[in-house]
């Protein structure tokens, strides 16, 4: 059955979840106590796919309260030791000179990033991608992530099996998401949190 998600998230004013069947009767507010009380979503932009090979030029999380319409932000730039391809800044709008005059080093970027986190629960669409990269900066300086994983690509295709796509760009089309500014980090962060709480929501109520 195909599904169309409907989700407002407003950060710092509101946090409302909602889902309707296309086929089945409206249904009434998604229950959301599922989600973790307190959670951090984590978005990552890189100039490339391989954590081995390639850099992350920019972070972006929200510290989602469940309970609370208080979601704090944040994120930064990441200066690359090497230049960034024209691909890369068609695909995320960042440019080689955003980076020269607001790059920080990998080190204060890794490092606010786990301060913000703490040891919350990190949430990311394709985590294992995320996280590889985020392990690998982390583990130049001497700092583990054991913090726990939750997956939202694999949470949605649990939740709605059988769609065409499960591309981000997919999955907010299906919910008539805002996309403005996507493929930057902070923006993708909101759209995955859509996704992972209306999931979340959609797998308790199967289950």
């Amino acid at each position: 059955m195909l599904w169309i998600i409907v989700v407002i998230v407003i950060i710092g004013i509101y946090f409302f979840i909602k889902y309707q069947s296309i086929i089945a009767p409206k249904t009434s507010s998604s229950d959301i106590s599922i989600l973790p009380e307190q959670f951090i979503i984590v978005d990552i932009e890189t100039t490339g796919l391989d954590p081995e090979k390639h850099e992350i030029i920019e972070i972006g999380a929200i510290k989602v309260n469940r309970d609370s319409n208080n979601h704090k932000t944040w994120t930064i730039l990441i200066k690359p030791q090497k230049k960034v391809t024209k691909k890369i800044t068609d695909i995320t709008g960042i440019t080689p000179e955003m980076l020269e005059l607001e790059g920080h080093t990998l080190k204060e970027g890794i490092e606010g990033f786990l301060d913000f986190a703490g040891g919350l629960r990190l949430v990311a669409f394709n985590a294992p991608f995320d996280i590889a990269f985020l392990t690998k900066a982390a583990g130049q300086f001497g700092k583990p992530i054991n913090n726990p994983v939750s997956c939202a690509l694999d949470m949605a295709r649990r939740a709605w099996p059988g769609l065409k796509s499960y591309k981000l760009k997919e999955l907010a089309k299906q919910g008539n998401f805002d996309t403005t500014g996507m493929n930057r980090a902070l923006a993708d962060c909101r759209i995955s949190m859509s996704v992972y709480a209306a999931a979340a929501t959609k797998i308790r109520a199967i289950s």
